[in-house]
């Protein structure tokens, strides 16, 4: 469109550059002959209907996105891996929206996983820009100067308008001029000040607009100048120093181009603004004050943006089919679990002791004749949601889940093989024989690096854990016990039996494990407080101003009781479980049931309204001791 308007003179470099961007994104348009060959192909988009209660787009960014204090995801962060039913082509702002919200979601419960050694959240939260924009290859370049050339024009035509000999002309330019400027200085400057009300406000006919125009930009430059940092006192000097009284005798071709300069400067400087308010509030607020307004920010916009893919309409019933699924013979007390809500938890559990990876693939409207043909007699079959697909509340959470259940199976077979080890002596250990407690850290090593995908973690096999119980056999053997070629065949069959999911050593370890997970998880109580803490968030406020004391910054990120505030339980070890007694697997448990418990503790803020009224936005009963309050949809 730009080298149509005679705006852009694209080379052959940038031609080659956009397709290459094209076929990256899948927009690459095959031409007639291939598209005459080739059926029409199209994709499934992700559902988003309306709803009356879901989030609407502009709620998925809060009103105050100009000052923001979490940054773009670097390229370095892990993706949201997105499961679908089918083949989908995500629009790339989708991508985008899907990434900054696992991002932030890291941030408040794994920062770890996203922070480079050595570095604070604080640290990666003071450097706005440098952090989320990388330069890789031409597109950068490409994109500057698309950004020069339709700013030059933007500009240009500026100055035409207001060059204009008739008032109407400048006054009709100089309107939207002062919506831009009104847009860009609200987030600066009091919601009262009187500024805000002039740019707002129709212009009054004159006959001299670009006169009246410097004054108001003086007055503009005035005000930011009260509000800068001491750094760019200068350069809003030169400016307002350019805006003085004008000449009397200058041309109407010289005052257009002092309020076109100007106004571009103070947009430009009202950006710089923005970026210096967010590091003030940065430098005003602690480690502890930061990781609160992340959480604040990750709970509410994942909400909205599951809202929008779920409408209250498909989430609700997903959510009670899911739960009305618990297999009560495996958690036997689960009647008896008061409040009944509470039960989602033993569900959560069942679905980590499944074979099957848990999943929540987005959803998926049919488009006609995107469905492949199907041979004369076949039925065309709906796409199958996949075993153990999760309710949409896990969308976020899910990829958690699965590393989770990966680590239960890995526990599982750990145990079992530490199983067909028999115990050595004090005397064993001490002679430098290698202990099972020994054995068992090295057959975690092996599957803990299979599980986080170490490099070289691929090549673990069976063979190699065979291996590990036949060293371990031989060190504790001795003459009543001997390990010959018959021993460790049998312990090579034992191995290969063992680690089958149809085993009843690897079921009944299976089982015991997660009931001891659900008990768990079931046994610890809400927080006592949270008959005091309100079911929708608080909102960010400024103190009153308290006079004679110094103005300071406070954001209300220290109150206890805020929702944001301390949303993991405190629990206790997890209880010993019979068949995991070694000391490896005590600690490993401890470590991954802590994993699930986080999960759990921030479904229970975030899906407070849906786990206890089955509804979103339902009504809670009066929060009795002992349960919790999250963010409502209406914060959301």
């Amino acid at each position: 469109m730009l080298a149509t308007e005679g705006l852009w003179e694209p080379s052959k470099e940038d031609e080659e550059s956009l397709r290459a961007l094209q076929r990256h994104l899948g927009l690459h348009k095959r031409d007639s002959q291939e598209l005459d060959d080739t059926p029409e192909e199209r994709v499934h988009i992700p559902h988003t209907p309306r709803n009356s209660r879901s989030i609407t787009p502009g709620e998925v960014y809060s009103d105050g996105k100009d000052i923001s204090i979490v940054q773009p995801p670097p390229l370095s962060t892990p993706m949201l891996p997105v499961a679908t039913l089918g083949p989908t082509v995500l629009p790339i702002e989708f991508v985008q929206i899907l990434n900054e919200i696992f991002y932030l979601h890291l941030l408040a419960t794994n920062p770890r996983r996203v922070l480079p050694p050595g570095k604070s959240l604080l640290s990666m939260m003071s450097s706005p820009r440098t952090n989320s924009q990388t330069h890789e290859g031409e597109l950068p370049n490409l994109e500057d100067r698309v950004r020069d050339v339709v700013h030059q024009a933007f500009w240009k035509e500026v100055l035409e308008s207001l060059s204009s000999p008739s008032p109407a002309t400048q006054l009709t330019r100089l309107r939207a001029l002062y919506g831009d400027l009104h847009a860009a200085l609200k987030p600066l400057l009091p919601r009262s000040h009187p500024l805000l009300l002039t740019l707002s406000s129709p212009l009054s006919p004159t006959s001299a607009p670009l006169r009246s125009a410097i004054s108001h930009l003086r007055e503009i430059l005035a005000a930011l100048r009260e509000r800068c940092s001491p750094a760019r006192d200068a350069h809003i000097d030169s400016l307002i120093r350019a805006v003085g009284e004008p000449n009397q005798l200058a041309s109407t071709e010289d005052l257009a181009k002092l309020v076109s300069d100007t106004t571009r400067a103070i947009l430009d400087l009202t950006e710089a603004m923005k970026e210096d308010l967010s590091q003030f509030v940065l430098g005003s607020m602690d480690e502890k004050d930061l990781r609160v307004m992340v959480t604040q920010q990750a709970m509410l916009r994942e909400k909205a943006l599951i809202l929008r893919l779920w409408p209250p309409s498909r989430l609700e019933p997903a959510w009670k089919t899911w739960i009305s699924e618990l297999d009560t013979s495996l958690f036997p007390a689960a009647d008896s679990v008061q409040p009944l809500h509470r039960r989602w938890t033993l569900r959560l559990a069942q679905a980590l002791a499944v074979g099957s990876p848990v999943n929540c693939p987005l959803p998926t409207i049919r488009i006609p004749g995107a469905e492949p043909e199907v041979a004369s007699g076949d039925q065309p079959h709906a796409a199958e949601i996949p075993p153990n697909s999760l309710p949409p509340p896990f969308f976020v959470t899910c990829p958690a889940l699965l590393d989770v259940q990966n680590y239960l199976q890995a526990l599982v077979i750990t145990a079992s093989l530490r199983s067909l080890v028999p115990r050595s002596n004090a005397a064993s250990a001490d002679q430098g024989k290698a202990s099972p407690t020994s054995f068992t850290e090295r057959i975690w090593t092996l599957l803990k690096a299979s599980v986080e995908e170490q490099p070289g973690a691929e090549d673990t096999k069976i063979v190699n854990l065979a291996d590990e119980v036949v060293r371990v056999r031989r060190a504790c053997a001795d003459e009543a016990h001997p390990c010959g070629l018959e021993e460790e065949e049998r312990l090579r069959a034992a191995v290969d039996r063992t680690l089958q999911p149809r085993d009843p050593v690897f079921l009944l370890l299976q089982k015991r494990l997660v009931q001891g997970l659900g008990v768990w998880l079931m046994s610890t109580p809400a927080h006592p407080d949270s008959d005091s803490r309100p079911s929708t968030p608080i909102h960010m406020q400024t103190g009153r101003e308290r006079p004679g004391k110094r103005p300071r910054l406070h954001l209300g990120l220290d109150n206890p009781k805020s929702v944001f505030v301390g949303w993991e339980r405190e629990r206790g070890k997890p209880p010993v479980i019979k068949g995991f007694e070694d000391e490896v697997l005590v600690r490993e448990i401890g470590e991954t049931f802590r994993k699930v418990s986080a999960v759990v503790d921030w479904t229970d803020r975030v899906w407070q309204d849906l786990i206890e009224t089955g509804e979103i936005g339902g009504s809670s009963e009066p929060a009795r001791k002992g349960e919790t309050s999250g963010p409502s949809s209406s914060s959301a």
